[in-house]
């Protein structure tokens, strides 16, 4: 019989990077427990071996041998709706990396099966566990920044000519958008809420490819918030959430922020963390001096935060942080914004129920 203390059992399905950094978690966590992992990689499986797991080369094999309570689904984007109604028909919990799926028909038909299933979804949108995030939420939520009235968002690099040496990348869906500013649209879900409206513009016209390099895009939040993202792969910039927040190791981090959260009582600085707020008596207004506070913020691991979550869920039915219903407004919401740059008009998003 399974307590509410004991380890998860949990399955992982890929074992590509992200897969690598799951499983690498999952052993480390005393909360859980390795019980397979599929994946048809032979370094892959060396790996799975070393950490005391099953090797298993397909799915099918390990719905019906494994003893997994739980999976985390590391597949290609277009897979796991397809994987993960597989798993809820075996009963299994699911992490499900993001997106949540390609398609938005698909990723509808994914949280039907769970919601039918009775098994609990959450959406591997990770940023929503780090820690620089998590501070900025409690700071909007104590309304220290008084009434939000915009936010100013920069996700810009440089990404080498090697790097499109891979076909798809240069083509359709191989840009900026659906790669990376997807992070920072769900980031931007979480810290305000639904999106009304979307409008972007979109440009190819540094490499020439068919996707774009470059975009300016614009939000309007049913809250009232205005947002304002300029995002580029083509330019040299530090100014990006991975060099901002040193997430990744892979990305050199030096920048002091990505975000600018204008409020009426103060602004953020994100994620170096700094309010700057007036500090003159009576009636506040553009001649009075200005001070900063610093806010301290202790790193650690989102995908661990993540994972530990994950094992909430399951054992002590916390609710998801970002559930298949989140996940799916945030693909909604980064497709929208394609269909703008496509269309050339806003994109309107109908109110949730």
């Amino acid at each position: 019989m399974t307590s509410n203390e004991s380890p998860v059992r949990i399955g992982i399905i890929g074992a590509g990077l992200i897969g690598h950094r799951h499983i690498q978690h999952v052993v480390e966590e005393p909360r859980c427990i390795l019980s397979g992992v599929v994946t048809r990689t032979l370094k892959a499986k060396e790996l799975v071996e070393n950490a005391g797991a099953t090797h298993y080369t397909e799915i099918d094999t390990f719905l019906k041998e494994s003893d997994a309570e739980a999976v985390i689904i590391a597949t290609p984007n277009d897979t796991h709706a397809s994987i993960g109604i597989q798993c809820t028909r075996a009963g299994l919990h699911m992490l499900v990396e993001k997106p949540i799926d390609s398609d938005l028909k698909a990723a509808a038909g994914l949280i039907e099966a769970a919601e039918k299933a009775g098994v609990k979804l959450l959406i591997g949108h990770h940023r929503r566990f780090n820690p620089y995030i998590e501070a900025a939420k409690k700071i909007l939520d104590e309304e220290k920044l008084g009434q939000i009235a915009a936010v100013n968002v920069l996700w810009t690099v440089l990404k080498p000519p090697s790097y499109f040496n891979v076909t798809w990348r240069r083509e359709p869906g191989g840009g900026p958008i659906l790669i990376n500013l997807i992070h920072d649209m769900d980031n931007l879900r979480y810290l305000f809420g639904d999106i009304e409206r979307i409008y972007a513009e979109s440009s190819s016209a540094i490499r020439g490819f068919v996707v774009e390099d470059t975009a300016v895009i614009t939000i309007r939040f049913r809250s009232g918030v205005l947002g304002c993202i300029t995002t580029s792969d083509a330019v040299a910039s530090p100014y990006n959430f991975e060099s901002a927040t040193a997430e990744n190791p892979l990305i050199y981090s030096i920048a002091p922020d990505c975000y600018r959260i204008f409020g009426t009582k103060a602004t953020l600085n994100f994620p170096e963390m700094t309010l700057w707020r007036y500090t003159g008596e009576g009636e506040q207004g553009w001649g009075d001096p200005i001070s900063n506070e610093r806010i301290g913020v202790v790193r650690t691991v989102p995908l661990v935060n993540q994972l530990r979550h994950f094992c909430d869920v399951i054992r002590h039915n916390t609710s998801p942080r970002c559930s298949g219903e989140e996940g799916l407004k945030t693909l909604e919401a980064t497709m929208g914004v394609i269909e703008s740059m496509h269309n050339g008009a806003p994109v309107m998003f109908k109110k949730a129920h």
